[in-house]
């Protein structure tokens, strides 16, 4: 039988799931400012939206999501990443659904709704150059690693984007 994978919008009730997630160890590896990354949840920024993965009506990750500035780009030295691209940013919570592909089925329904939107030319993510776990994933859900870059505060990167192919 299939599983039923949704993204559904997060709410400010869910605040303290999203904390225990990151306070999970394999998790917090990845987050060390956790309180950031709720503040962020709980406002996001102009451009950025959030939601929770369910699986089979179940909270199991959270996704993140923002346009990204040429500002911005050009401030990590992401020339080459054209302006109107989103930056994602994905963690599952449950430590008894990590290793299923829920991951890179998340950001498929994610890429589809992005798609929705012509102006956004490639999305991307920034794994640590240590988190090769999540890179496999990442590459699973068809992101390709497009080079490495200092990420402030947070080290080496590697920047695996996905042309969603707007161009019409």
């Amino acid at each position: 039988m299939p599983l039923a994978l949704s993204l559904i919008p997060f709410d400010r009730g869910r605040a303290a799931l999203l904390a225990e997630w990151l306070a999970q160890p394999h998790v917090a590896r990845w987050y060390p400012d956790p309180d950031a990354h709720l503040e962020w949840a709980l406002e996001p920024p102009a451009g950025g939206a959030n939601a929770l993965i369910e699986r089979d009506n179940r909270p199991i990750g959270y996704l993140r999501w923002q346009k990204v500035s040429r500002e911005a780009l050009d401030s990590l030295g992401l020339v080459e990443i054209p302006s109107g691209s989103v930056d994602i940013d994905i963690l599952i919570g449950e430590t008894g659904d990590t290793g299923r592909g829920l991951g890179p089925k998340a950001l498929e329904l994610l890429i589809e709704k992005l798609r929705v939107d012509e102006t956004v030319p490639v999305a991307g993510l920034s794994p640590c150059v240590e988190n090769l776990i999540a890179q496999r994933a990442y590459e699973k859900a068809g992101f390709r690693r497009a080079g490495e870059y200092a990420m402030p505060n947070l080290g080496r990167g590697v920047l695996m984007i996905r042309c969603l192919d707007n161009a019409r």
